[in-house]
Parts: C-alpha cells; structure tokens; sequence
C-alpha cells in the first residue's frame, strides 16, 4: 500500500534505463581458443578461431554521455565449428572437433554492476561465465590407450571473467568493443570414468556490439502509451527485484527507484 501511495504522489528524476540487448557485429568479433591436453606422459596445445555473434544485455544510465554500465546477460555463439589436432612424438596423437560452440551467462538471477565508466572505458568484474558445446576427441596414445570420448563442455560448470571495454555513443545508439579472457579446465575421461587426462581451455574473445537507446524506460508494457499497466508491471517487477525496477541503477530497489520510475512516468515519452 505504501509503495502504491508513493507512486501516486512521488516525483523525481529518472535515472536508469531498462537493459537493452546490444547486438554482436561478426565482421568484428573474434574467438581465439586454444586447448592444451595433458596426458601424463606428454602434452600439447593447439588453437583455432572463430567469428562470434549473439547479444549482450547491458543497461547504461545514459545513451549520450553514460558514465555507468551493467551486464545482464550475454549469448555468444562461436560461428564456426573449431578443429584441433595435438601431437606428442613418441606418444601418440590426438584430434577433436567442437561443434555448437558458445559462451553464455553463467548464472540465473543476477546481473554484474553498475560499474563507473571513465574516459569512456570500464571494467566489469567477476562475470559469470559458462562454455557450451559439444567437444569429439580421438585418441591414440601409448601408456593410455586408442579411443574416442565426447565431452559436453557444460559439464566443467561455471567460471568466473572479467570483461573490459570502451562505449561510445552517437545519437542514441552505443557500441562496446570488449574483451572476455576465457580459462577453465575440464577432465578428459572415458567411458568407463577412468581420468586419461586433462584439457585445458584459454583464449580471448573480442567482442563488438552496438544497441539502441530504449525509446522510452517507464513503457515497462512496451505498448508505447504510458498508463496504469505500466505502473503495475513496475509493481510487480518492484517486489521481485527484477532489475527493470532498478531505475537508479545501483542494484537495490528502494524508495528512490519509486521516485526515478515515477518522474520518468510524468515527463512522458517522446
């Protein structure tokens, strides 16, 4: 009741927007992933590459001069199938082939920052972060043994990176050029859960993504009037602390989201 009341005498300034999903350009992003496998006896490394695409979702407090940014999620697809072929002399050798490649938001629920943007650059940490894809590997290796194994990638869990960047923006629309350091290591075992060994996954991606300024934050309905269903769905996402209520974009969800969202309602829409 008490929330309802403010909302029908509050005002304020709006100073969030709603997150927005900024689209991967694959003319300008990159995957380099080199896995090394360790076998005991021997090991070796090999690297393949990759254009990306998919979306970030990030929230900026401003399209024109932003000086804060969160990540809410983010769907990278690795275009391209990956091949690797490892050699150890004497040994033996191996190969595999990964195939429905991709990186994703490790976690449910959550969302990273706001963080500062300085000079037109920030840092996000602590970004959780999962690998997907389906990796085949044959080997033929002495001491170990002949064989192929499949490994679902997923099953390593989550990891967790830091992403680093620039924004700039024109005339409502921004880009990000980011970086994502990729490091997780995965046991390779065999049908029989007998540990051959361990691969050991590392790379950079380069990510490049550019969204639209949200046309107007307090149309939570998206229907392009502002009315009293745009005030219940900011209710409703109100107590469940979805982030689209985090209208002063400081992750939490007070009187002074109520007052943001409220004087954003009242300045109305272009």
């Amino acid at each position: 009741m008490y929330l309802l009341a403010a909302l029908c005498t509050t005002t304020g300034t709006a100073l969030g927007s709603s997150p927005v999903d900024f689209i991967v350009d694959p003319a300008l992003s990159s995957i380099d992933l080199t896995i090394e496998v360790d076998v005991g006896v021997a090991s070796d490394s090999d690297t393949d590459s990759s254009s990306l695409s998919g979306i970030l979702r990030v929230e900026l407090d401003d399209y024109d001069n932003p000086t804060q940014i969160s990540l809410h999620d983010l769907q990278i697809v690795i275009d391209n199938d990956l091949s690797f072929n490892w050699s150890f002399g004497f040994f033996g050798s191996a190969d595999a082939s990964l195939t429905s490649g991709a990186v994703t938001w490790g976690m449910t629920d959550a969302f990273v920052g706001p963080v500062p943007i300085i000079n037109d650059f920030y840092v996000l940490p602590d970004v959780p972060v999962a690998m997907q894809g389906t990796m085949a590997v044959s080997y033929d290796i002495f001491l170990v043994g002949t064989g192929s194994e499949v490994i679902n990638l997923a099953d390593q869990g989550d990891f967790f990176s830091t992403i680093d960047g620039t924004v700039t923006t024109n005339n409502g629309t921004a880009t990000l050029n980011s970086t994502l350091p990729i490091d997780s290591t995965t046991p390779l075992v065999d049908g029989d859960g007998n540990e051959l060994g361990t691969l050991h996954v590392t790379g950079s991606a380069t990510i490049v993504a550019t969204g639209i300024a949200p046309s107007c934050p307090p149309d939570l309905t998206g229907d392009g009037n502002l009315d009293f269903f745009d005030i219940s769905a900011f209710l409703g996402a109100f107590s469940s602390m979805d982030p689209i209520a985090d209208f002063d974009n400081n992750g939490v969800y007070n009187f002074f989201d109520v007052s943001a969202f409220l004087g954003a309602f009242t300045s109305g829409c272009p």
